[in-house]
């Protein structure tokens, strides 16, 4: 489960979001590099449990648009 936030003050922006997940650092550090070039800033990380009952690592990015 994920939650996001806005401040109500603001007013609203269209983002663009992307969710990256993997079981490998040196990979998750790779799509971390090509999104922020991309333009998108790391929002949050965390630890999944995967189906096969492994773990993975998984990372929330946003790109802010335009109001």
């Amino acid at each position: 489960m994920c939650i996001l936030e806005r401040d109500a003050s603001v007013g609203p922006a269209r983002s663009a979001y992307r969710l990256l997940s993997t079981t490998k650092t040196s990979t998750l550090q790779k799509e971390l590099q090509t999104a922020g070039a991309a333009g998108y800033a790391l929002m949050g990380m965390t630890v999944g449990k995967t189906a096969m009952g492994g773990t993975e690592l998984v990372a929330i990015m946003r790109r802010a648009g335009q109001p």
